[in-house]
């Protein structure tokens, strides 16, 4: 199977980008990983030691090649204007659950790709995908193939989709014939935007993440301390406040992906609508969405942190 091939199939699935990469072990990215864990900064999410999280075969033996895509989530929504005290959703929990939509997308693309190879009559192409749900490092496939730069806030940036999409990947027991690309270099260069955004300073001087002062961390944990619960003011789950200010970020194309489509009175919810949710209504509400996945005690946490903290700040 060829490049130009799986890339034609890509866009009449409606994949947003594509890219292709050697499933040799993630090297590029082990320094990094190792200073990150060295440092303390591990989350409890990663899934595996570094040299675990770089070994394509220790998830799929059989690997021979790895496919990229990404799917924009970008929408510009506004605050409604009203005098109710609202938390925020970051625009990774919008819509659907993005582990559902983007495995969706990419067995959409194996089901062509292996039509394909039926019509040729080339065997099955054996595969197995990845979204965030496993010790590989989704961001440091996808910078192999070619779909962006690690930015200072350690996001991927594409330069036509900014930092705004979800990356999947393939890892597949067939050769694909493809050229390979040069890392694209961070264009960041003396711009901090993002680091001085950040309320907590969790960015460092870049490249860098402190996860106990990061507000999207910490409205993911199951239990703060006094000082974590005072940086809770604003969101119910995760931070779009590094994304937002990067200049790459600026007048992007929303999203055709309609099951992330979303408004704005959704992904700015009232506090005491949150706080009055049964548990039923939390499962209708979240259930099918990426913020529901810690359950609802830690939403209902920070809902209350949120409310605390206002009439504190008040």
């Amino acid at each position: 199977m060829t490049e130009e091939k799986i890339r034609k199939l890509a866009e009449q699935i409606g994949i947003d980008l594509i890219g292709f990469f050697s499933t040799e072990p993630l090297t590029e990215c082990l320094p990094y990983l190792i200073k990150r864990d060295e440092a303390g900064f591990s989350t409890g999410f990663e899934g595996g030691p570094p040299q675990e999280r770089i070994n394509y075969q220790k998830q799929f033996p059989p690997a021979k090649a790895g496919i990229a895509i990404g799917i924009s989530n970008y929408q510009k929504l506004e605050i409604p204007d009203d005098k109710k005290v609202r938390g925020k959703l970051a625009s990774v929990s919008w819509g659907a659950d993005y582990h559902q939509v983007v495995k969706f997308r990419m067995n959409q693309l194996m089901n062509a790709i292996n039509s394909e190879q039926v019509k040729n009559q080339k065997p099955l192409i054996n595969y197995k995908l990845f979204v965030d749900n496993s010790p590989l490092v989704d961001r440091g496939s996808a910078y192999r193939a070619g779909l962006g730069f690690f930015g200072k806030n350690n996001c991927l940036i594409n330069d036509k989709l900014g930092s705004f999409f979800f990356i999947g990947q393939i890892l597949v027991d067939s050769e694909i014939l493809f050229a390979p690309l040069a890392p694209i270099e961070n264009s960041c260069k003396k711009c901090r935007r993002c680091l001085d955004a950040c309320p907590n300073g969790a960015l460092g001087e870049g490249f860098s993440l402190n996860p106990s002062k990061c507000i999207s961390y910490l409205t993911q944990k199951k239990v703060l301390l006094p000082e974590e619960e005072s940086r809770i003011t604003t969101y119910l789950y995760g931070c779009d406040i590094c994304q937002q200010v990067c200049p790459y970020n600026q007048n992007l194309p929303e999203t055709s992906e309609e099951s992330f489509w979303i408004n704005a009175e959704t992904a700015n919810p009232p506090i005491d609508e949150i706080l009055k949710l049964s548990n039923k209504s939390f499962k209708i509400q979240f259930g099918k969405t990426a913020s529901g996945w810690r359950g609802k005690n830690v939403l209902m946490q920070n809902a209350q942190l949120i409310k605390k903290n206002k009439l504190k700040n008040d």
